[in-house]
């Protein structure tokens, strides 16, 4: 019998014969879903260039804009057009000569052209808006490149989200331990008549409060991974499980160097620089919008019939043409268009305000959190060290339970402070880099390739 329907039908039947049965069975892992997926920071961001919803929906746009360059681009080139047609006549065409009527064509005739178009001189426009659109592709690549780097910060963070949740899951279960292994001296000494009822109350009270605290870490730590899973576009119940990286004390750049480097390399702008470089070249395409186009056409031409000296013809036209009146729409399209660089001007000079703050404030950030696992890592082994102390003093009589537990507290906030501080800095690093404009894919795999 095959061995998953056996499976299937032993929990059938234990959900039908013993209702109460259900809850413990809803914590039992389906088959094949007991090991979680590994996934590597290096690998995630992978991923997430792949398969993110977001990117996906962005990449489309690159093409657009793309094929929006070559419509531009087909006014610069040969407009050529074809037909044929065959034509039926009730009657044959002719003339009258007197009294006398004579046929000038057939009755019936098939005719067929082609012709070829193209503007030779229009004052720049039509090469003006094929540069303009080419502007616009490199600000819409630029735009798209911001989306991909703004959702890998995005994973990087709720990749550290997960590793904190789980550090902290191992925090509160120390705590645990602790709480649980003092309780056990607590009963012992009371079932010998060294200690009082009294002290069994506090030690229970805090207990209690640390097995809701893992509890609700535990469940914190679920909705971490659903949010990764979510960025990775996985299946939100998807069992995944993340490594932690051996990273280096950060280095400091020097906060003059580090805004040149996020107004060099920032896409966001690059995108304005675009931008205003493409309303620029519509601005001349629209200033010349009224002058005259010279344009040459040339044509062949097929007609059937028996009757004419010639039934074939090929032409050549050179000409020009202007619009004379448009009721102002060239002009207050220029108006328009200038009024736009203004305010790309303004919103580009904003972007890289803002961008130089960014850089500031992750700067900052850093270092404040630098400084702070600094502080955190020397308070935690004195922590541990002195829940050892007056555990020892308390079975010794020499120390209360309010001494206790205040120990195992102090030793718990120590560990916990430690573990915010150094994913804090893990996280400050990466938006310090992505405020840098630097290249976060290379960075991460570089630093894993150092683990391995």
């Amino acid at each position: 019998m095959n061995k998953k329907l056996f499976f299937t039908g032993i929990i059938i039947f234990l959900c039908v014969a013993y209702p109460d049965a259900r809850v413990l069975l809803a914590d039992v892992p389906k088959p094949g879903q007991g090991e979680r997926r590994l996934i590597t920071i290096a690998q995630g961001i992978d991923m997430v260039l792949k398969n993110n919803r977001m990117i996906k929906s962005a990449l489309p746009d690159n093409e657009i804009s793309f094929q929006d360059s070559l419509i531009a681009r087909s006014s610069l080139l040969p407009q050529l057009s074809g037909y044929i047609n065959k034509t039926f006549n009730e009657h044959p065409p002719g003339t009258l000569f007197g009294s006398t009527a004579i046929e000038t064509g057939n009755k019936d005739p098939a005719t067929f052209g082609f012709d070829v178009y193209q503007t030779i001189f229009d004052f720049g426009k039509n090469l003006h808006n094929f540069k303009a659109s080419r502007e616009i592709y490199k600000a819409t690549r630029a735009h798209t490149e911001s989306v991909k780097r703004l959702t890998v910060l995005e994973f990087i963070t709720a990749y550290f989200n997960v590793l904190e949740t789980e550090k902290m899951i191992l925090v509160f279960e120390k705590e645990t331990e602790s709480l649980e292994a003092y309780l056990n001296d607590v009963r012992q000494l009371y079932e010998h008549g060294l200690a009082v009822e009294n002290d069994l109350l506090p030690a229970k009270v805090r207990l209690a409060d640390a097995k809701q605290r893992l509890i609700a870490a535990r469940n914190t730590r679920e909705i971490a991974i659903a949010r990764l899973n979510n960025i990775l576009a996985l299946p939100l119940r998807e069992r995944t499980r993340v490594q932690d990286i051996a990273m280096e004390n950060p280095g400091f750049p020097d906060m003059d160097n580090a805004w040149n480097a996020a107004v060099t390399l920032r896409p966001e702008i690059a995108f304005y620089a675009d931008q205003i470089k493409a309303s620029v070249l519509t601005e001349k395409a629209k200033a010349v919008a009224n002058l005259p186009e010279v344009f040459a056409d040339l044509g062949y031409s097929y007609q059937q019939n028996k009757y004419a000296t010639n039934d074939k013809n090929t032409s050549f036209e050179l000409g020009a043409k202007v619009d004379l009146y448009d009721g102002g729409a060239a002009q207050s399209q220029l108006f328009k268009e200038r009024a736009r660089q203004r305010q790309l001007k303004e919103q580009k000079d904003k972007i890289t305000e803002d961008i130089k703050f960014e850089v500031e404030d992750s700067y900052y950030g850093l270092k404040n959190a630098f400084e702070k696992v600094q502080v955190a890592k020397g308070a935690l082994e004195q922590a541990d060290e002195n829940v050892r102390f007056y555990r020892i003093k308390y079975n010794a009589g020499a120390a209360t339970n309010t001494d206790v537990l205040e120990a195992i507290s102090l030793q718990t906030k120590a560990q916990v402070n430690y573990c915010a501080d150094d994913y804090e800095m893990k996280r400050g690093y990466a938006k310090l880099m992505y405020a840098m404009g630097l290249d976060l894919p290379l960075i991460y795999e570089k630093m894993e390739n150092k683990r391995r």
